[in-house]
Order: C-alpha cells, then sequence, then structure tokens
C-alpha cells in the first residue's frame, strides 16, 4: 500500500501497532512500533518476571519481525530464548506447542499469536493446567476486544502490553468510552487500535485547522509535531518519521475482561529503525 499512497500524493493514517522498520511522508502512524510495544515490554520482563523466554506466534511478518527484534533484546539483557514456535493464520490446534513450553519451563512466554487462533490457545493452556498462577505469560496481540472472544476466564492474571487500555482514567478517554458505548451498545469495548484509529481522526482534523486546507501536502506538513489529547493520553507526531511518542504500558488481565495498569512508561520517542 505504501507505493500506492507515495506515487498518488495520497495520506494514510496507520492505527495499528506494527513491527516498524519503515517510515514514509504519505503514512502518518497513530498505532505504535516495536520499541513502543515489544521492546518496551521485554525490557520491562526481564527486570521483574525472569530471564528465559519463550516466543509463540503466528506466522506472519508481525510476529516473526517482532520476535526477531525481541531475541535481540533479551540477548542483549542477558536472557534466553528457550523455545521459538510459529503457526499459520487460523491455527486451532495448540498441543503440540503447550507440551514444549511445558517440556521448557521458561520464565516468560511471550505470544504474538493473533485472531481466532487466540481463542483456541488460551482455551487449550488453561485446560492443560497453564494459567498466571504458574506461568508468566506477555500476550502482544490480546486487547479488551479479544477477550470477549477468549473468555475473561481464560485470561486472568496474564499480562498484556499497549499504549491503550479502556481502563485509562482521563477525561478525553472517558468521553471517548462513552460516546462508543453510546453508539454501539453498553457491552462494547474498545481496545487499542480502535482508540488508535479515533486518534487519526482527531490529528487530520487538527492539521486541516491548522493549515486551513485538504491539500495534502499542507496537511503532511501542518501534522509535523502536531500535539494532541487523546484517549491514551498527550501524543506528539515526531517531525522527521511520522511515528508518534506515545507510553507503553503493561497490564493484568481481570476478571471483567478489562485490564488492571501495573506499569506505564514516560512518553517513548518513537524509533522505527532500532538498533539491537
Amino acid at each position: 500500500m505504501l507505493p500506492v499512497f507515495e506515487r498518488n500524493k495520497g495520506l494514510l493514517y496507520y492505527p495499528t501497532f506494527y513491527e516498524g522498520l519503515e517510515k514514509s511522508p504519505a503514512i502518518i502512524y497513530t498505532g505504535a512500533e516495536a520499541s513502543q510495544q515489544t521492546l518496551a515490554a521485554v525490557t520491562w520482563l526481564m527486570a521483574n518476571k525472569g530471564k528465559s523466554v519463550y516466543l509463540v506466534g503466528s506466522d506472519y511478518i508481525w510476529p516473526r519481525t517482532t520476535n526477531k527484534l525481541a531475541r535481540a533484546s533479551v540477548s542483549k539483557q542477558g536472557g534466553s530464548i528457550v523455545g521459538e514456535d510459529y503457526l499459520p493464520l487460523g491455527a486451532i490446534e495448540f498441543s503440540s506447542v503447550i507440551n514444549k513450553i511445558k517440556v521448557a519451563k521458561p520464565d516468560i512466554v511471550l505470544s504474538t499469536i493473533v485472531g481466532g487462533s487466540n481463542v483456541a490457545f488460551y482455551k487449550q493452556l488453561k485446560a492443560a493446567g497453564i494459567d498466571s498462577s504458574n506461568q508468566t505469560l506477555m500476550a502482544l496481540a490480546v486487547t479488551e476486544e479479544e477477550v470477549t472472544g477468549i473468555g475473561a476466564e481464560n485470561l486472568v492474571g496474564f499480562l498484556t502490553c499497549m499504549s491503550y487500555f479502556q481502563s485509562l482514567k482521563n477525561p478525553v478517554n472517558e468521553k471517548f468510552v462513552q460516546a462508543f458505548k453510546t453508539r454501539y451498545g453498553q457491552q462494547r469495548v474498545v481496545g487499542d487500535p480502535m482508540a488508535a484509529a479515533y486518534t487519526a481522526v482527531y490529528l487530520w482534523k487538527k492539521a486541516v485547522e491548522k493549515t486551513g486546507s485538504f491539500d495534502v501536502p499542507a496537511v503532511i506538513a501542518a501534522s509535523s509535531e502536531l500535539t494532541l489529547d487523546a484517549p491514551e493520553g498527550e501524543i506528539k507526531v515526531h517531525k522527521d518519521n511520522h511515528h508518534l511518542w506515545k507510553r507503553a504500558r503493561i497490564g493484568t488481565l481481570n476478571a471483567q475482561g478489562q485490564v488492571d495498569v501495573i506499569y506505564e512508561s514516560a512518553p517513548i520517542e518513537p524509533n522505527p529503525f532500532p538498533k539491537l
């Protein structure tokens, strides 16, 4: 997609967390890149939960690239990778991987499993006797929305790392969550990519108002170092790489399907090309 937007002088707002390793004047990245999620999570885990890590993910670019960065970070901090497995997108059979985890006995399982596979993975983990009482697990692709499908009872006590959680207490987020529930139903929940998409709309609005034009080059120029009070807190567009300054937050998943924040970083300067 990137070449299409560049070739046609378009502008894309990209709202999901991703592996980084790219930048473009035609894209404003409102999701976290790896240094603001994966690497922040690994640093916290190494300091607080142990040194041996088992990597498990879905088989496509985000998990593989993310885990390559995680592997380098773990090694740099004196840790070790004791296992690494990838399963096809949509996989529903995890018994082999779960048995490997049991044998390896890692301090930490770092999961980059995505989509519907998460439902099978966490249910099968619980059935195998693995839960937060005997295994530290960090899920990098489980937001509140995924919890509704997986079942909170299968996730209680496991960890997740995002820039945004629905449970954040600030006026902008409380207004956002209430407006969302009023429109889509009180039972609905909000997760990180949804909040980042909401942020993208208001960043574009603020840039248009700043420049007084819908012209794409003018909007891009006006976006440089633009700040916004977003549901996740104040963010700022980096003038060089068009990613956002964002906080990394780590939380435990609770029985209500929400996240109890246990760690919050200072705003992290975006670095989509980390040197490890």
